[in-house]
């Protein structure tokens, strides 16, 4: 009995580019959960067989069950193009870059001078 339960393992399914006819696309690339790309919900991995994504897609879309796959391509481009929180801040911190680059150009001048912190205008204007 012992032997039986230590050689049974917990199957985890993988995630299939098939599943994408469904609707469905990988959670995350660390994960395999399914995601709709419809309604972004993320199902468990023992909902990951085609029939139970084929339920998700007649019952909670049924107008889309008739789509091609095609459609689910687009959808699926759409989403991976989509601004993240990532991207968002990737593009501002770029552009915070230069101002504190120059702020810190800016007190190393201030401190190389040796006199006190008052005299940053005038390092400044004499400079530019």
């Amino acid at each position: 009995m012992t032997d039986a339960m230590s050689e049974s393992k917990n199957k985890c399914r993988q995630h299939s580019v098939d599943y994408l006819k469904f609707c469905f696309i990988q959670s995350l690339p660390e994960k395999q959960s399914p995601m709709c790309l419809l309604c972004n919900k993320v199902l468990g991995n023992d909902a990951m067989k085609p029939s139970k994504l084929q339920y998700h897609l007649r019952r909670c879309h049924p107008d889309k069950t008739e789509k091609d796959l095609k459609y689910f391509q687009t959808l699926k481009h759409k989403f991976q193009k989509r601004p993240t929180l990532d991207r968002i801040f990737a593009s501002t911190s770029q552009r915070n870059n230069d101002g504190l680059r120059a702020s810190y150009n800016i007190s190393l001048l201030i401190a190389k001078s040796g006199k006190p912190h008052t005299i940053g205008e005038k390092l400044i204007l004499k400079r530019f």
